[in-house]
């Protein structure tokens, strides 16, 4: 239902709604792909130019004359051609050199050795813009085709949700259970290492407790088997009576080799055994 012109010419004062008058009057604005003439940076296709473009670059209105003396040797040395002409630039304050037909140019004389001859900075500037364009246009479908083909699937997954309900329990259960018996069998073998290690440590511990140390008394006397601190005078409560110093200083010590001889018969019993 259209509004009432009364209603509309207020909304459109305000700036709620677009005027047709106003609509009709704009016209359509177009890209300007050659930039400024007074801007130095228009040659650079990566640049676009603004407002402040036009503010502060007032350009170069005359070619400085040393220049254009130069300018007239080179082309002395290297001629035009027909379709070639020479075009001032006002950014830079030099002269261009362009081709009317193809629309080539070149800051050299096409005939100089040095000349790179190209598309005009414009030409590029509006075809990488369109590629840019192009690219995010592109991107967008993309992500659009994707955002439609997850909510397919959301929805196609919502709808065999309960179809698949069991087949995912006994996918579950089965790997619950494999889980466990993996657990239990690596509890079980933990703990016939840890036995293992137990018996190991506690069988070495009696071997060296039943081997005889030739620097205790006790291996070579009826003296019971001590601490280190036995036989000391601090510890005379528990010292031998019978002798009238230290132990280790009243009692004879067997040789070494005894004891290892007694030693290596013990282990050879045990071994027969």
């Amino acid at each position: 239902m259209p509004l009432p012109p009364a209603l509309a010419a207020k909304l459109a004062k305000r700036g709620l709604i677009a005027s047709k008058n106003k609509q009709s009057s704009e016209p359509t604005k177009k890209n300007d792909y050659k930039g400024l003439s007074t801007c130095p940076n228009k040659s650079n296709i990566f640049h676009e130019c603004t407002v402040w473009c036009k503010s502060h670059w007032l350009g170069v209105l005359t070619p400085d004359p040393r220049y254009v003396r130069n300018m007239q040797k080179l082309l002395a040395k290297y001629p035009l051609l027909n379709n070639w002409t020479e075009v001032f630039d006002k950014g830079l304050g030099r002269y261009y050199y362009w081709n009317m037909e193809n629309d080539i140019v070149s800051w050299l004389p096409p005939k100089h050795p040095r000349a790179v001859l190209t598309k005009s900075a414009a030409k590029l500037r509006e075809k990488y813009i369109n590629e840019q364009r192009d690219k995010r246009l592109k991107e967008r479908e993309e992500l659009s085709k994707k955002d439609r083909a997850e909510k397919d699937g959301d929805r196609g997954h919502d709808r065999d949700s309960d179809e698949d309900d069991r087949g995912h329990r006994s996918k579950y259960s089965e790997r619950r259970d494999r889980d466990r018996d993996r657990d239990r069998d690596d509890k079980r073998g933990k703990r016939d290492r840890d036995r293992e290690e137990r018996h190991r440590r506690d069988r070495d511990k009696r071997k060296r407790e039943e081997q005889l140390d030739p620097m205790d008394p006790s291996t070579y006397s009826d003296v019971p088997q001590g601490t280190w601190s036995d036989g000391l005078e601090t510890n005379k409560m528990r010292a031998d009576n019978t002798a009238s110093g230290v132990l280790f200083q009243q009692r004879p010590y067997p040789a070494p080799g005894a004891v290892l001889a007694a030693n290596r018969e013990k282990e050879d019993k045990e071994r027969r055994k």
